[in-house]
């Protein structure tokens, strides 16, 4: 074997011990690069040059209204990408500015590639290089003071970091350039001393990720905004995905690989989310999707519970339909007056207005199945007429009455006044306020009875009486008169 062949057998056995024995996903790599020139070019002031003097880039249209002149702005800026890590891809490459001055009006700005070489130091609108006359991007400048603005030139970027185009930087100018008064805007520049903001500055923003594996994409759907779910490779937790983002990986490719997240995530109270198939076998580039699908607590409550046939108390996925049962009748006797009463069927605490046969599960929910309990009142009289007695539901407050007080007896001393009067209530511990008076009312907590006693009330009859002697008396009284003043009439006349 040539010299030349063993050393190639060894490198491709070197390499692969090496790939085998590092990690099996990289992380992307971002890296913020600054400005090695930069100016703008104005054609109200062809020859004036404004890289390494101004502190400021501009562009758009504007108006010298001192002179009356009308003109565009360009802003010219390259960065040295010498510095990149080899063998990587570019995933992505973001050129921001910081609007420090802001047009009257939001304005639209595009990215071109410049085509020639230029100089900061001599760049004016005359001597300006050819640029690309499509666009690379735009952008959309508000009119508002303090904000980054970005261009979109990861083809840009990708062809200068490929070698495939020569790196002479980026153009923006007015996406169209006319005579608007108060339409530019204004940029720091990389001569402009920043101090803390360092935001401020001219920047690159590229993001890479190694060229000797593959990339897939891994992403949730499902989930709310803001809950994420842990992601792992090859049993090893890789990070977290949120739900609407998608996570790059770069993966070995000489092995096949596990991505899986969690099987549930904990949402709000009574919710959950369930990913069915967690875990995939990983062996090509590709975006992968994991599926989540809400689950609820369902909670079911009946009393008694003989009397209906549920499912468990248990969590249920969305759209799922539960199957309920009422299997007791409308009304149960179960002792001397005590009795149940179908109350009806409430789901969270809101009654239903129809008997339940199946729910569908869309939301956390509390299924309540009710009877309520009810007690017989009596409410009796030896004398006159009750109003009262039925039916009343546990832990309510009864009423009840005699229709009148007071009852005359019969026969010839109920002709004369005497009469039965209300006493008051017994019965039962549970009368509520005074049990003298005709009207009551009771706690219902036990089949009840309550009964009406009465007294023999003479004054009426006594009254009457009296009355009565007095009347005699006076009779008697002129009666007498009368017989006296007739014999004395006869005794005179004789």
């Amino acid at each position: 074997m040539s010299t030349m062949k063993r050393l190639a057998v060894v490198s491709v056995l070197l390499l692969s011990i090496l790939l085998q024995s590092a990690a099996s996903v990289s992380a992307q790599t971002k890296m913020v690069l600054y400005p090695i020139a930069d100016g703008y070019a104005d054609s109200k002031y062809p020859l004036m040059t404004y890289g390494a003097r101004t502190s400021f880039l501009y562009v758009g249209n504007s108006h010298d209204r001192s002179q009356n002149i009308w003109g565009y702005e360009r802003i010219y800026i390259r960065f040295d990408l010498s510095t990149l890590p080899k063998d990587h891809e570019i995933q992505k490459a973001t050129l921001v500015l910081w609007q420090y001055y802001a047009p009257k009006s939001n304005q639209t700005y595009e990215a071109h590639r410049v085509l020639g070489d230029w100089s900061e130091a001599t760049q004016n609108w005359n001597n300006q290089p050819a640029c690309a006359s499509e666009k690379t991007s735009e952008a959309i400048a508000p009119a508002q003071k303090d904000v980054a603005i970005q261009w979109d030139v990861t083809s840009d970027v990708k062809a200068w970091y490929a070698g495939e185009a020569s790196n002479y930087g980026t153009m923006i100018r007015a996406a169209k350039e006319e005579k608007v008064p108060d339409a530019s805007s204004g940029f720091w520049s990389r001569e402009y001393p920043v101090g803390s903001h360092d935001e401020w500055k001219p920047r690159l923003i590229i993001v890479l990720y190694p060229r000797y594996g593959y990339v897939i994409g891994v992403s949730v759907t499902g989930l709310p905004g803001g809950t994420a779910s842990t992601l792992a490779v090859d049993g090893n937790v890789f990070g977290t995905v949120f739900a609407g983002e998608e996570v790059k990986l770069i993966l070995d490719q000489k092995a096949v690989h596990r991505i899986a997240v969690d099987k549930r995530v904990n949402g709000s109270e009574g919710v959950r989310y369930r990913c069915d198939i967690n875990e995939m076998r990983i062996s090509s580039k590709g975006s992968y999707v994991f599926v989540y699908v809400a689950e609820y607590l369902v909670m079911f409550s009946t009393e008694p519970s003989s009397m209906f046939q549920t499912l468990p108390t248990g969590w249920y996925r969305t759209g799922t339909v539960l199957s309920v049962n009422r299997t007791g009748p409308e009304k149960v006797d179960t002792g001397p007056g005590i009795r149940l009463i179908f109350g009806g069927w409430y789901v969270n605490g809101k009654r239903l207005e129809a008997e339940l046969r199946t729910i569908t599960v869309e939301q956390p929910m509390t299924v309540e199945g009710q009877y309520r309990t009810e007690y017989y009142l009596n409410v009796t009289s030896s004398i006159g007429e009750t109003i009262g007695s039925g039916w009343y539901e546990k832990g309510t407050v009864a009423s009840f009455a005699v229709t009148r007080s007071s009852v005359p007896v019969e026969g010839a001393l109920g002709l004369l006044g005497l009469k039965w009067s209300f006493a008051q209530w017994i019965g039962s511990e549970n009368i509520i306020g005074e049990s003298a008076a005709p009207q009551g009312s009771i706690l219902m907590s036990g089949p009840s009875m309550v009964e009406a006693v009465w007294r023999e009330d003479w004054s009426a009859l006594l009254a009457g009486l009296a009355v009565l002697t007095l009347v005699v008396a006076g009779a008697m009284g002129l009666l007498i008169i009368r017989r006296r003043r007739r014999l004395r009439n006869r005794l005179h006349d004789e």
